[in-house]
């Protein structure tokens, strides 16, 4: 009988893990278990007034034709700016931080024409980042998942980094370190 692999999460590290199983020599049968409705974790795409399509979750900006035209601007405040507004009592409104949104734009990329459609998210604490003695508990995890020989293998924005291009690396290392070779083309 066949082996079956558990893929916990379908964000894009799970994805890209179920994707490389998928491509082994002897693939394995591949169960992806997703706890939210739907697959690509925090990379999604919402539809927002008047159609207008805003990404949310990985960052970037992706132009389409000529400066400005069709262009997506993801803008992120906070830091120091925040705390200060916090601290003097200001209140946090989605109109505030489009309007400071929009100043960042004008100031930094010289983007001087209001936008055509904002979508507002406030996200406290979003900037990822690994605590202080991060490697030294995932290299202990992973000492003990070898010693306790447990068929368990880590991947996703937790462990190896955080861009896309990390997690779909570590999804492709976890599916390797499953199957023991790497999969095919």
């Amino acid at each position: 009988m066949g082996r079956t692999v558990v893929v916990l999460g379908g964000g894009i590290s799970g994805l890209a893990a179920s994707y490389h199983l998928s491509r082994a020599p002897c693939p394995p049968k591949v169960v992806l278990v997703e706890s939210s409705e739907r697959l690509g974790g925090w990379i999604r795409s919402v539809r927002g007034p008047n159609g207008a399509i805003f990404e949310l979750g990985p960052r970037g900006i992706r132009p389409a034709g000529a400066l400005g035209a069709r262009t997506l601007l993801l803008v992120m405040l906070g830091g120091s700016w925040l705390q200060t507004l916090e601290a003097s009592g200001c209140v946090l409104s989605q109109e505030l931080f489009q309007q400071r949104a929009q100043e960042a734009a004008a100031t930094q990329l010289g983007l001087k024409e209001l936008p055509s459609h904002c979508l507002v998210h406030l996200h406290k604490n979003c900037i990822p980042q690994y605590t202080l003695g991060h490697w030294q508990k995932l290299e202990s995890a992973r000492q003990f998942l070898a010693a306790h020989r447990l068929p368990l293998a880590l991947a996703g924005a937790s462990y190896e980094g955080v861009a896309v291009n990390d997690c779909i690396e570590s999804g492709r290392q976890a599916a390797v370190s499953v199957v023991g070779t790497e999969p095919n083309s």
